[in-house]
């Protein structure tokens, strides 16, 4: 039998006797359309949403923040000498000094925690730069006395630009816990009251200059650092260096080169972006793989369903295999011809499911507003859905489901080749 014969049976037999195609194979193309709609669409927004988030990460937090381990405020000149050594590197786009730690704010009786960065003037301005698309009101334009805080601090304090706060270290806490303590401990009802009556926080006047969205700058706070040594009462000492780098994603194996060469000092430690966000990035990449291994068993049913269609195929045309072997058709071209209708079955599947899959990322936000009901999310972190497109993927899963409609095939096609022609035929 010539090869332009088992085409022909192939294309014959994906059609019905009184329709242009039987409605098995629509239900096959349709399954396997789906299946690669499927795959493409949730790994293009689950890799998105990856994306966004390490985005936004490297947007507001500092690259590598180095400092001494033991947490005590350092020299000056001995982050000079770091930070002389930093700026030699290509791999830096930016470094200078600040001084942070725990803070609370304090307005009419309201109080909120956050961490603050107190950066000079020589530093501040690339520094907060960054930051400024993340501003809602007010200024970045730092002076002594002056803070800029998040959308969440401000309104837990009901604060608005212009507004006078109280200000103190998180370490004045500590202390006046410790000598409430203290105090406890007294026998005597007089020395006990005095001692309470001299606990006392010393909070300092600070205005509120602006704040940024906490949902894509974080809960974060920037001062001078002047006003930030003056709040932690550190004199001239300050915290550490803070880091900017070209390249954020290679952030971890510059910090083993700065170690290698002992650009970072012993009794001395680096805080990177990645310690902060790698755990939710390390989630988002498990849900990704977990949401691909539930959406792969509808490959797997658009495969049971190609198997399912050559199956009754073969039976129905039981009696024409018989004949065809009878006329001297080799199992191997009886094989091909459901394998071949298996091949047409997969690939304008799997066409069908790439171009439907390109029009539902390209209105993929449009969706998404017809199923909120015109809901508007017009100013909402996320406002739109992310997507990244991985050609590599895309190609991959479009050859696997060719391939899987392929081998779905093949036990019902050799089983049909090795049917008995007399048997076929008197059935």
């Amino acid at each position: 039998m010539p090869s332009n014969a088992v085409l022909f049976l192939a294309r014959r037999y994906l059609r019905a006797k009184r329709s242009f195609v039987s409605i098995i194979t629509v239900i096959s193309v349709l399954g396997v359309a789906l299946g690669v709609l499927a795959m493409i669409v949730v790994n293009a927004v689950m890799q998105g949403f990856e994306g966004e988030f390490r985005r936004v990460l490297i947007g507001y937090q500092p690259h590598m923040l180095i400092k001494p381990a033991d947490g005590k405020p350092a020299d000056p000149a001995d982050i000079e000498a770091i930070l002389a050594r930093l700026r030699s590197k290509p791999e830096v786009a930016s470094s200078t000094a600040y001084t942070g730690g725990i803070i609370y704010l304090e307005r009419e009786g309201a109080q909120t925690a956050t961490e603050l960065y107190g950066l000079p003037p020589a530093g501040a301005a690339e520094y907060l730069q960054k930051i400024e698309k993340h501003l809602l009101d007010g200024s970045l334009n730092l002076r002594d006395g002056d803070i800029v805080t998040a959308d969440m601090q401000a309104a837990e304090l009901n604060a608005h630009s212009g507004d006078k706060l109280a200000i103190y270290a998180s370490s004045n806490v500590t202390t006046a816990v410790r000598r409430f303590r203290t105090a406890s401990d007294l026998s005597d009802e007089k020395e006990r009251h005095a001692a309470y009556k001299d606990i006392k926080l010393h909070p300092l006047p600070i205005q509120l200059l602006g704040y940024l969205r906490s949902e894509s700058a974080g809960h974060y706070a920037y001062a001078t650092q002047a006003t930030a040594q003056k709040v932690f009462g550190l004199g001239e000492k300050i915290t550490g260096a803070m880091v900017e780098v070209r390249q954020p994603n290679d952030i971890k194996a510059f910090h083993q080169r700065l170690l290698d060469e002992k650009i970072i000092p012993d009794g001395w430690k680096a805080v990177l972006w990645t310690d902060v966000g790698d755990a939710r990035l390390a989630a988002m990449s498990n849900e990704r793989f977990m949401m691909f291994f539930i959406i792969s068993i509808i490959g797997l049913v658009a495969a049971f369903a190609v198997m399912n269609t050559t199956i009754t195929v073969t039976t129905q045309k039981r009696r024409e295999i018989g004949v065809l072997t009878s006329l001297g058709a080799r199992q191997g071209q009886i094989v091909r011809i459901f394998v071949f209708q298996a091949a047409v079955v997969g690939v304008v599947g799997t066409l069908a499911g790439l171009i439907f899959s390109g029009l539902v990322l390209t209105y993929r936000n449009e969706i998404r507003a017809l199923l909120a009901g015109g809901a508007s999310t017009d100013g909402l972190f996320l406002s739109t859905i992310p997507a990244h497109i991985d050609p590599v993927f895309i190609t991959a899963t479009c050859i696997g489901s060719i391939l899987l409609c392929l081998f779905a095939a093949l036990p019902p096609a050799w089983l049909a080749s090795r049917v008995d022609p007399a048997v076929a035929l008197r059935d």
